[in-house]
Order: structure tokens, then C-alpha cells, then sequence
């Protein structure tokens, strides 16, 4: 029986010295179907010396129960958030502008232009449309932390909040600022910057913003630092904290 392991993988070939001998294993992409209660998934996976191993937030996202985050240099597995409330906050002026507290958990809308959003020191900031039409773009705010999603049918029917690099299962937010809709979508958030946007929109910035030139050394950040040289190309850091310890700021 082959053994299912969690954990992450870089590159294509992992060497590991034993007794001083070099061994290397060859890595090849997963070729077993997953399902997760009887649903198929599409999971990426690795296949090693006869263990198959999978990225851990990919994991937290298919099954639930847990979420995974990089926090002070530290992987964070969180539990807490597992153990829904059984009704959600109730919706607050959710036609006009509102005002959304850092973190804390609510349920009226997507953040929209105009919105202020009050960080945990007390400092508001009016959301506003950026240049290249994301909501928040280059403020350093992530204002849909929090939103409560639906989770379960029914008499089973609870409500659990939006985490920093969390997805929502449910459709009941429409779509982002710049058209795609967020139901089952990441919303990736700047570890370096705490700017937090849906992954459309950072396809959006990705695609104006993202360097020209070649990096210089792996974990190089750009100046905007919204990305990191991998040796081979920029990627967005909202997509990868889990890389932080390698990050370089200047």
C-alpha cells in the first residue's frame, strides 16, 4: 500500500546526504486520482520513492478543518477557526459605505470603493480604486479578512470567517473588483505589505507590475515588494508565504 504524506517539495530532485553518501530520488507529478468524500480533487502532488506528498495548505483547502499560514518565520497550522459559530454577525448597512475593522469577522458585502477600513492601531484609510482597477491596490490593506462564509447544509449549517490565504465555498459574495467571481477563490494576502486581494485581482496587478529585468539573487524582493526572484522568474509573494525565509527586503 503506498503511503500519503504531507509536506512541501521544491525543485525537481531532492538529494539528502546519509553516512556521507549522496541520494538522490527522482520526482515524478502524482499519477492517482484523489477524491475527498467521495468528490474528486485536483490536487497537485509529487510522487517520491513510493510516497506521494502534497503541499499542506492544498491539504487545509480540500478537507477543511484547519488552516495553514507563515507567521514570524514559523509555519502556523490553525484549529481554532474549526469549530464554526451557528449563526453569522448580523448584516450591517450593506447598500451604503461601511466600515471594516481589521480582522474581525463580519458579514454584509465584499469591501468596496469608498468603504473605510480601520486597521488594528486605529489609522482609516478610504478604500479606494487603484491604477490598474484593483480595489485597494498599493494601500497595504487586506479588507475582505473575515467576510463569513457558509459552511455545511441544512440543520448543520454554520458560518466560519475569511482567513489571510483562505478561500470562500460558497458564491454568496458575487465577484471581485475587477469581474471574477470568488467562490472557491484564494484571497491571497502580502505577508511583506499585508495587502490582501482575490487572485483575480492579483492576476490583474501581475500583469502590469511584474519586473522586467532579471533578479539578482533567490528571495531578491522587488520595489514594490509585492514579488521575489525565484532564480528563475518574479513570483508574487501574496502566493507563496510560506517562502518567507528567503525573502530579502532592502
Amino acid at each position: 500500500m503506498k503511503r500519503f504524506t504531507l509536506g512541501f517539495i521544491i525543485g525537481g530532485v531532492i538529494c539528502s546526504a546519509l553516512t556521507g553518501f549522496a541520494v538522490e530520488y527522482a520526482v515524478t507529478a502524482n499519477p492517482f486520482p484523489i477524491r475527498v468524500d467521495g468528490v474528486e480533487k485536483s490536487i497537485e502532488g509529487y510522487n517520491i520513492n513510493d510516497s506521494t506528498y502534497f503541499k499542506l495548505r492544498d491539504i487545509a483547502d480540500a478537507v477543511g478543518g484547519f488552516t495553514v499560514g507563515f507567521t514570524n518565520n514559523t509555519i502556523t497550522i490553525n484549529t481554532s477557526q474549526s469549530e464554526p459559530s451557528e449563526q453569522p454577525p448580523e448584516p450591517i448597512n450593506t447598500d451604503g459605505t461601511i466600515t471594516i475593522y481589521e480582522d474581525q469577522p463580519r458579514d454584509n458585502r465584499l469591501a468596496r470603493e469608498g468603504d473605510i477600513f480601520v486597521k488594528a492601531d486605529g489609522t482609516e484609510i478610504v478604500l479606494a480604486i487603484g491604477p490598474h482597477g484593483v480595489l485597494g491596490e498599493g494601500q497595504g490593506v487586506a479588507p475582505d479578512v473575515g467576510l463569513m462564509d457558509e459552511v455545511g447544509v441544512g440543520d448543520a449549517k454554520t458560518y466560519r470567517p475569511l482567513e489571510a490565504n483562505g478561500r470562500l465555498l460558497t458564491g454568496k459574495y458575487g465577484v471581485d473588483s475587477v469581474g471574477k467571481g470568488t467562490s472557491d477563490t484564494q484571497y491571497q494576502v502580502n505577508i511583506l505589505t499585508g495587502e490582501g486581494h482575490w487572485a483575480g485581482e492579483w492576476n490583474v496587478i501581475n500583469d502590469y507590475t511584474r519586473p522586467t529585468e532579471t533578479g539578482t539573487e533567490v528571495g531578491e524582493i522587488s520595489a514594490d515588494k509585492n514579488y521575489f526572484w525565484n532564480s528563475l522568474t518574479w513570483v508574487l509573494v501574496a502566493e507563496h508565504p510560506e517562502y518567507a525565509d528567503i525573502f530579502k527586503v532592502n
